[in-house]
């Protein structure tokens, strides 16, 4: 009977280590509180919407802004905002800043059009503006950028 008593122990203590190993083993998650909150944009779709209609409409109301104001731009005396407005680059010049008030106000009144058409704010319409306005703005002619005017 010895011989099965031994046996008996020796399936136990399999079974004993056995359990103890897969105890070790026992897989565990932590989550640690991260520092700042996670913001999820949903307005992702209505976003790019608008900015693609806008897009457009952007694209027709600064290709009608061309003709003297080439020149002016060319000249250096006229320059793109970030603001989707125009401003002298030399404020001294009275006849390009009687040409860019004209300008400015066409551009607000389109970018009132378009935010109203388009359910978005004035500001917004005039960002997206003053990007596209900077895109497109011919090398050599001026820009205003965070430190004031520079060439493109």
């Amino acid at each position: 009977m010895q011989g099965g008593t031994m046996r008996i122990s020796v399936d136990v203590a399999a079974w004993v280590t056995l359990l103890l190993t897969l105890g070790a083993c026992t897989p565990r998650a932590e989550v640690a509180a991260l520092e700042k909150p996670i913001t999820i944009n949903l307005n992702v779709k209505s976003d790019h919407e608008i900015r693609l209609k806008v897009d457009k409409d952007l694209d027709q109301i600064l290709s009608n802004d061309s003709g003297l104001l080439d020149e002016d731009k060319a000249n250096g005396l006229v320059g793109e905002k970030s603001t989707g407005y125009l401003a002298t680059v030399n404020p001294s010049d009275a006849e390009a800043q009687a040409l860019i008030e004209d300008v400015n106000h066409k551009r607000r009144q389109a970018y009132e059009d378009i935010a109203k058409r388009n359910r978005t704010s004035v500001q917004a319409v005039e960002t997206l503006a003053g990007e596209k306005a900077i895109q497109n703005t011919k090398p050599g002619n001026f820009i205003e950028g965070p430190g004031g005017w520079m060439k493109k």
